[in-house]
């Protein structure tokens, strides 16, 4: 069973929920607060609205990264008298806000939720923050997760499955698909599906992801994209513009751009609709500090310093390893050099050149 989802903020202004309903709208989750300080005027309004016409009923708090404490308390504070409404709690924790308070921030204030609400309560994110930081002191509580594809006005509710994979829940409990939705006229809104009944957060409330597959790309490419429909077009550009080409379901391309929904195959002037297949992205491109899983792919051996002297065994071809983030060494003769860090000693380091990032 699944259940369509609108989510409101004051952004939205004075929604009429029985439009939403009416056309095929199962619950919302409203905003209630933000930081230690902010309340949403629509919320109580809204919360009494959805209750009578018996959709189900979500509150969700803003978080500023601050003091966990503050944040949540002013959160219950403000939803407590009408508690008995709602029957999901959310912690929206994203953005500028993570690198403010990290992952320990979420751990406590879901942990300060839990203990006020009585109920286990969700975290919101980016799918991009969730491929980012290393979530796994949270990864108990269900994940509600947001990724667009575009920002082109969609008219109705069309769940689809998500490109990119999750890295550190193994399964999500709702899934934000599109941000320019318009639901019976009123819009744009936020469209999610969320994958259960109102029930609870059992594990039959959330879905496996898509297929699950692996693909070795350089460090610095965006991706891999393996294509899922039965054929898919090359086109000249991120666009649907000029057709350069075909391909097949099951291959796999390494990704080095992505604009508009659209993937730049690696070595190649031609793109594919991210439509076509599923995208894994490569967290290694984004930050040197990323844990990961490597295999080499040229003779390479241990380095025990950021220097091209060889001191170490040698790393077999087709090994894999896990990589606890890389460095990058300039020799005397101006070559560049990207060394992932594998172990400790004389086989401290190993050369990422010579490597690929299993994604």
């Amino acid at each position: 069973m699944t259940l369509n989802i609108v989510d409101l903020s004051s952004n939205n202004g004075p929604v009429n929920l029985a439009t939403l309903k009416k056309a095929g709208c199962d619950g919302v989750i409203i905003k209630a607060t933000e930081s230690n300080w902010y309340v949403n005027q629509y919320f109580t309004s809204q919360v009494k609205q959805a209750a009578r016409l018996g959709m189900v009923v979500g509150a969700y708090h803003y978080s500023d990264g601050g003091d966990a404490s503050a944040n949540v308390n002013h959160y219950w504070d403000t939803v407590k008298p009408y508690a008995k409404y709602i029957d999901w709690h959310i912690l929206d924790y994203e953005g500028r806000n993570i690198i403010r308070g990290g992952v320990g921030h979420a751990y406590l204030a879901l942990k300060a939720m839990k203990r006020l609400t009585g109920n286990t309560p969700m975290i919101y994110m980016g799918l991009s923050d969730e491929n980012s930081y290393n979530w796994g002191s949270v990864t108990s509580y269900p994940l509600w997760v947001a990724q667009y594809n575009d920002m082109n006005s969609h008219y109705g509710f069309h769940p689809r499955t998500l490109y990119g994979r999750l890295r550190n829940w193994k399964k999500m409990a709702m899934f934000q698909y599109s941000a320019t939705s318009y639901i019976g006229g009123i819009g744009p809104v936020d469209a999610s599906v969320y994958y259960g009944s109102k029930s609870s957060f059992s594990d039959k409330g959330s879905v496996e992801m898509t297929e699950h597959w692996k693909a070795p790309v350089e460090f610095d490419d965006l991706g891999a994209f393996k294509v899922m429909q039965k054929e898919a077009t090359f086109w000249n550009d991120a666009n649907n513009d000029k057709k350069v080409g075909t391909t097949s379901a099951g291959k796999i391309y390494r990704i080095t751009k992505a604009k508009d929904g659209f993937y730049k195959i690696a070595n190649h002037d031609m793109w594919l609709d991210g439509r076509t297949g599923d995208f894994h992205a490569n967290p290694v491109a984004y930050s040197n500090k990323i844990h990961a899983k490597i295999v080499v792919v040229k003779p390479t051996a241990g380095h025990k310093d950021l220097t091209t002297k060889v001191v170490g065994k040698t790393f077999k071809v087709g090994s894999t390893w896990k990589m606890f983030g890389y460095k990058t060494f300039k020799s005397a003769s101006g070559a560049v050099w990207h060394w992932a860090q594998v172990g400790a000693g004389n086989n401290k380091y190993v050369n990422l050149d010579k490597c690929r990032v299993l994604v």
